[in-house]
């Protein structure tokens, strides 16, 4: 395998474990009521992000290419679609995301992680075509 699949394959996996490490902590914050995050549809939002990133983290491990893209792509959607509308909301109403220690909105690190991710994925996949 090449130096930039291989690469590319554990920052995606650290990528991936990073966000969902975020939204089970946010989710456990929820659940204890410390730091409750937004609704969304009387669901608190954590939980579909958290849902999210388990199932790109699936994907790593599933053999069939067809249900390893389908589960990532399910998975990533997810949590673009909710980092994206928080992301907006927190632009234009404020004070929507739950905050991390130093008052960042922790939807924008959900956002970012998920461009990031979309893009090594890509990465990881055109580099393997081209090993083979």
């Amino acid at each position: 395998m090449s130096a930039v699949y291989n690469a590319s394959r554990a920052t995606l996996w650290l990528l991936i474990l990073a966000g969902l490490w975020g939204a089970l902590q946010v989710s456990y914050s929820t659940v204890t009521g410390t730091a409750p995050c937004p609704d969304l549809v009387m669901i608190p939002a954590c939980y579909p992000v958290s849902l999210g990133y388990l199932c790109m983290l699936a994907a790593q491990v599933t053999p069939p290419v067809k249900l390893s893209r389908g589960l990532f792509f399910t998975g990533w959607a997810l949590v673009f679609l909710i980092a994206a509308t928080g992301t907006g909301f927190e632009i234009t109403v404020g004070e929507t995301c739950p905050r991390s220690n130093s008052g960042v909105p922790l939807c924008y690190f959900s956002l970012g992680f998920c461009l990031a991710i979309l893009l090594l994925y890509r990465l990881r996949n055109y580099a393997g075509n081209l090993a083979t």
